[in-house]
């Protein structure tokens, strides 16, 4: 069943679009535009534009473009009738529910959201307000954490009868064919749930909806901790807990803490310190420190102090370098504890607050990790090599900033500069990625044409379509493009359901839907719009009054030739008559 259009168009009013967009990625004001690091590809440089009085959005770098309901299928992943639905639920719009015809046309999506939200609610209810949860609750309280910042994040517990949860829903009459694709269960027994007597962690988007779920056992056999598996919804290295929680403190503050874990994240939180995240079981990915890029230009790495917390600090190092965020270090050794959940349980929150407000930059604090080869010092305290600084320097876009490494390498170790130049130069030890082509190669080349430059202009306004049409026909234009989005436009004009969004809609053509995005994006039309349409229409006027006088002219030659005299004083006449045009185009122009 297709969706409406009068609920397309209330949902367009009702969303804010810049505040939808930037909640994916920081937009600078440029005039009546904003300016932002695409959320498609990877960039160094701004390319992406958004103009909000069009609704539209454009990427100059890798062409992506369109309305709001575009980018939210580009960004999440979602067919047009689950982002129709996403922005639905955003701004209060109701729709009619899920039924099972509905899921079978793609809606299962949202159904799925819909039911780890209930589930997460439902955990979280045990955890603070039953005896099951009582056990779980006395853990987290000993571990300092206060029943205020329980709530913030939602934390729950599974009750450890492994087929509880699955009655427990069907009661709540959810299909048995929606629990099954929800990663709740085993995926070899369909009944027993895959997260029991553990405390639970609901994993939030970045639009904060609950797409999975970390969980610690309390106590028997397993792993400390699982994490539900991938799905459409849920990508481990693309995702980061927390984020959702601190996205605006991030925004503000341009600045992030990563930490390893889940309690650790929390911690901070409980702290004061709203911007830490951490990856999800994983170690960190460059698609989450692109994700960090658009919010923050500083990265904090607060990770354990041993041989694998130092050595995931290096490869973080490198890849925030990569990806142009300034990395720094916190500085923990004088302390006993070896984690921020750790600063909680035992009472130093003001510690804690201490030592995240006063980094060190990392190369400073790899150094003070870092021994001679020949150096047999104590195994805790010179942890790193020499060499193990490399990739580091090598990941350093700026050149002027890999000379100063090496300077500072060279000094605080009392070796030659040049020793460690040549060293570096001889062992390239990561590979840098290059600059990440456009993701979609148009095959067609769209060339600016008086018609396309018309049709735009023709784009912005009803009324500068009105004047256009009053001027032109379609006749007037030779370029097929410009004809196809004049036949668009007249088609809109008549059903009087005018709006650039509507004729994008209909734009088939990738290349041209591309182009036309390009220029309606960029501000190149933006000024003197009645004058630009004038010169448009002189143009094509007087090119076409030339190009059938040269033809007029051809056909007198013919007839003088063969002494046609009737049909040469026809075009004898009609050149005249082109002639007559043609100079009063050129007065108006000489005016």
């Amino acid at each position: 069943m297709a969706i409406p259009e009068s609920i397309i168009q209330q949902i367009t009013a009702k969303v804010d679009f810049l505040e939808l967009v930037g909640q994916y990625t920081t937009l600078q004001r440029m005039g009546d535009r904003y300016r932002g690091l695409c959320p498609f590809h990877q960039e160094k440089t701004p390319s992406f534009y958004v103009q909000p009085d069009k609704r539209l959005f454009y990427c100059f770098g890798c062409g992506k473009g369109g309305n709001l309901f575009q980018f939210v299928m580009e960004v999440e992943h979602l067919t047009f009738p689950d982002a129709v639905h996403r922005l639905a639920e955003k701004v209060g719009i109701h729709l009619d529910p899920y039924d099972e015809k509905s899921l079978e046309k793609g809606k299962k999506q949202d159904a799925i959201l819909h039911l780890l939200k209930r589930v997460a609610g439902s955990f979280h209810y045990i955890l603070m307000q039953t005896s099951q949860g009582t056990p779980a609750l006395k853990y987290l309280r000993a571990r300092g954490l206060e029943d205020s910042i329980i709530s913030k994040f939602q934390l729950g517990y599974a009750p450890a009868d492994p087929y509880w949860l699955k009655k427990f829903l069907e009661k709540k009459n959810f299909s048995r064919e929606l629990l099954l694709e929800s990663g709740l269960f085993a995926p070899r027994s369909p009944d027993r749930a895959f997260f029991f007597h553990r405390i639970m962690f609901p994993i939030y988007s970045s639009q904060g909806d609950v797409v999975a779920f970390g969980g610690r056992i309390l106590s028997g056999e397993g792993p400390k901790y699982l994490n539900s598996a991938e799905s459409a919804l849920f990508k481990k290295g693309e995702s980061l807990y927390g984020f959702y929680q601190g996205r605006e403190e991030i925004r503000k503050t341009r600045t992030v803490v990563l930490v390893e874990g889940y309690m650790d994240v929390i911690a901070l939180h409980q702290a004061g310190i709203e911007i830490a995240v951490a990856p999800l079981g994983t170690s960190l990915t460059a698609a989450q420190v692109r994700l960090l890029k658009r919010f923050a230009d500083r990265v904090i790495l607060f990770f354990d102090q041993d041989e694998a917390g130092l050595q995931a600090i290096r490869k973080a190092a490198i890849l925030c370098e990569q990806q142009e965020l300034e990395p720094f270090a916190v500085q923990a050794d004088e302390y006993p504890y070896k984690d921020p959940a750790d600063f909680i349980q035992n009472g130093q929150t003001g510690e804690l607050q201490k030592i995240v407000k006063y980094p060190i930059p990392i190369l400073e604090f790899l150094l003070k990790k870092t021994s001679l080869q020949k150096d047999t010092g104590t195994p805790l305290k010179n942890l790193l090599k020499v060499e193990d600084l490399f990739p580091y320097i090598e990941s350093m876009g700026s050149e002027i900033r890999r000379e100063a490494a090496i300077a500072s390498i060279a000094d605080f170790l009392e070796l030659d500069r040049e020793s460690i130049r040549k060293d570096l130069q001889r062992k390239k030890w990561i590979h840098v990625p290059q600059k990440e082509n456009r993701e979609e190669q148009k095959q067609e080349s769209i060339q600016r044409t008086p018609e396309l430059v018309l049709m735009i202009l023709a784009m912005e306004s009803r009324k500068n379509f009105e004047d256009i049409r009053s001027r032109i026909t379609l006749d007037d234009l030779e370029d097929p493009y410009g004809r196809d989005l004049y036949i668009t436009l007249e088609e809109l004009y008549r059903e009087e359901e005018w709006s650039i969004d509507k004729v994008c809609q209909r734009i088939s053509n990738a290349a041209l839907k591309d182009f036309v995005l390009s220029k309606l994006i960029s501000s190149e039309f933006k000024m003197n719009q009645e004058r630009l349409i004038y010169d448009s229409v002189r143009f094509l006027k007087r090119r076409n009054l030339e190009r059938e006088r040269q033809q007029v002219v051809k056909a007198i030659h013919r007839c003088e030739k063969t002494n046609q005299t009737e049909e040469l004083s026809r075009l004898l006449e009609k050149k005249m008559y082109l002639d007559a045009e043609l100079e009063k185009l050129r007065v108006v122009e000489n005016e």
